[in-house]
């Protein structure tokens, strides 16, 4: 099923079924509607083709005859024609004129009239004839059953009677051919956008705007109602040829537009990549950048000046109302002018209490622990609440100290632990060393052996990554840092993992930069991060994948980047994966501790550096980064 939703050829004859099967359903529903209102499961096929053929050719016979007779014309040159036969009788019954000679036929139609004078009496309704006139026929046209196929009447009986034959199989056929529409469509909707390398890509109409060819597709359907409701207005026929195209060419129109549907969904592009989200993100970017403009503006100046400010206002306006609209202006004057000094001094007093208040909890917020706030010349709350945040440094201290002294508890327990249990677990692999050595002839044995074997190797580098992870979070190891090129020791790493790479079926990709970079790093730190990385690689990788490497250099910052496709579900954060004992393999199938990145994360922030990890669907990326010498 994979090879099929990757093959072109899978997905065009897919395409081509689908509209075949849509276009034999409708028209199985459009003959069951048909066959339903004219009775085909009511009536007998007799009944169902004389109703066909009645109105149709059958009373033209008669009318042309009738003429014909009157005129006195060659009626057996007419009736030879059209293959019937006929007979013209007169009032009493008596054949005047006939070319029917005894043949079966399959309809017959027979009609009276008064040549000459004929009329309808309005009271019974009946035809009665004309005193003056002395003729009255009866003329009879017989339908053989043996008619040629190039009648139009022989067209419709065969039609008719086609149908009759058909009118349980239809549904039958109609459910089917829904059936495999739907399983068919499924099927490309499942298949968009899958490549031949396994990848979802998009094509040229997946890059287009969303909205656009939303757009596009409505428009297609409004010219394709207007050629419609035009082609009604002629005949049948080009009506007919000209609905068929256009319906069909809309199929096609918007199977394409629901596939590039799929597509969008499934590499999350169907929002981002619209004409409308690009505008509102320039506009609300824009913004942004406006408000953000005038918050720093307003930030960086002094509070006692932006309170004053909006004091000053407030004053002015209501100096402008006064003026406006009291009576006693002079007096009001003073009064307003020694209030308004009055709650100034207050509000300058509180801008400037909160002044040193902010600045002094940001520099406790900075790491200041032993900053005093000025208390001088405050008063009540705001006393009060200065000398809980001088005393504040003292909670802190307590709780780093505090926070210190278990982080070296577990890492003394830890590494305590790791070596009473290296104790007896060397004597373990010791001792399966020397069983391998004496080559038990029990099959069973040897099985047991190699379990011991290859299970106590992978104890013995858990408790190794154990120690070290434990020492790298705490900061307990010893850091000798040097200029080095990353460049270098990414490639002997790949060298080293060459043989690794190939058996899990990986290509490595390295670019490096032509001028060489240099960082300040301990190269056996490095090479251990690397080292992790490069395992982690190994182990998780989709088989059949390259991986990138590569090494640049940007704004001061010496970045090495490992990319590579996992193999597995990553439903988890990067943030998390650097955490101990947290691995993107949920269901544990492979080796490991789960220590990997969190070493490789503790040894490169120890050496100054930074490591970050990005995940993009399947795409997983660790990008390293050291200021560059």
């Amino acid at each position: 099923m994979k090879r099929l939703t990757e093959s072109l050829a899978a997905k065009i004859t897919a395409i081509i079924l689908s509209f075949l099967m849509l276009a034999v359903a409708f028209l199985s529903a459009a003959a069951a509607v048909y066959m339903i209102d004219n009775g085909f499961y009511t009536k007998s096929r007799k009944e169902l083709i004389e109703g066909a053929a009645a109105g149709y050719r059958g009373y033209d016979y008669l009318a042309d005859i009738l003429n014909f007779y009157e005129r006195k014309q060659d009626i057996d040159a007419y009736a030879e024609q059209n293959h019937i036969y006929y007979a013209v009788s007169d009032e009493n019954g008596e054949i005047v004129k006939t070319n029917y000679s005894g043949e079966t036929y399959l309809l017959k139609y027979l009609e009276g009239r008064t040549m000459e004078g004929s009329a309808i009496d309005e009271t019974s309704g009946e035809l009665y004839r004309d005193p003056y006139t002395n003729e009255y026929i009866t003329v009879t046209v017989y339908i053989p059953e043996e008619t040629v196929m190039n009648d139009d009447y022989a067209l419709i009986v065969k039609f008719t009677d086609f149908l009759y034959s058909v009118r349980y199989t239809v549904f039958f056929t109609g459910g089917i051919c829904l059936l495999l529409w739907i399983i068919l469509l499924c099927f490309l909707y499942s298949a968009a956008g899958h490549r031949k390398d396994g990848t979802v890509k998009l094509n040229y109409l997946d890059r287009v705007p969303f909205d656009i060819v939303t757009a596009a597709v409505i428009a297609a359907a409004a010219a394709s109602i207007a050629l419609v409701g035009e082609a009604g207005y002629g005949s049948w026929a080009p009506m007919m040829t000209e609905a068929i195209l256009t319906l069909s060419a809309d199929y096609f129109i918007a199977l394409a537009f629901t596939m590039t549907f799929a597509t969008r969904l499934k590499t999350r592009t169907l929002i981002k990549n619209t004409v409308i989200y690009k505008v509102l993100k320039f506009l609300i970017k824009k913004l942004k950048s406006l408000f953000g403009f005038i918050g720093y503006n307003l930030k960086n100046i002094p509070l006692v000046i932006r309170t004053a400010a909006i004091c000053g206002a407030a004053i002015l306006f209501q100096l402008i109302v006064y003026g406006l609209f009291a009576y006693n202006t002079g007096e009001m004057v003073v009064f307003w002018l020694f209030f308004a000094l009055c709650i100034t001094a207050v509000i300058i007093y509180v801008a400037i209490t909160l002044q040193k208040i902010k600045e002094g909890g940001e520099r406790i917020a900075g790491g200041d622990l032993d900053y005093k706030i000025d208390t001088k010349y405050m008063y009540g709350d705001f006393r009060d609440f200065c000398g809980t945040l001088n005393n504040i440094n003292k909670g802190i201290s307590a709780a780093v100290s505090e926070k210190m002294k278990s982080e070296r508890f577990k890492t003394e327990l830890i590494t305590n632990v790791s070596h009473d249990i290296k104790t007896p677990l060397t004597s373990i692999i010791n001792y399966v060393d020397l069983i391998k050595k004496e080559e038990p002839e029990n099959e069973k044995i040897r099985e047991y052996i190699s379990v011991l074997d290859r299970q106590s190797g992978r104890l013995k580098k858990l408790i190794e990554d154990l120690v070290e992870a434990s020492k790298a979070s705490s900061g307990s190891v010893a850091v000798n840092l040097a200029e080095c090129d990353p460049s270098v020791l990414l490639s002997q790493t790949v060298g080293e993992f060459d043989e690794r790479l190939k058996a899990a079926g990986l290509t490595a990709v390295i670019n490096t930069p032509e001028k060489p970079v240099r960082i300040m790093a301990d190269g056996r730190h490095l090479w251990r991060v690397f080292d992790n990385l490069m395992n982690n690689i190994c182990k998780y990788s989709q088989k059949g994948t390259r991986v990138y490497l590569d090494v640049s250099e940007n704004a001061g910052r010496v970045n090495v980047t490992f990319k590579n496709i996992s193999a597995y579900e990553l439903n988890i954060s990067g943030e998390e994966l650097t955490e101990r004992f947290v691995r993107g393999d949920r269901s544990r199938s492979t080796e490991g501790s789960g220590l990997g990145l969190s070493i490789a994360r503790s040894l490169t922030e120890i050496q100054g550096g930074t490591l970050k990890i990005d995940i993009d669907g399947d795409l997983f990326k660790v990008t390293v980064s050291f200021g560059a010498v």
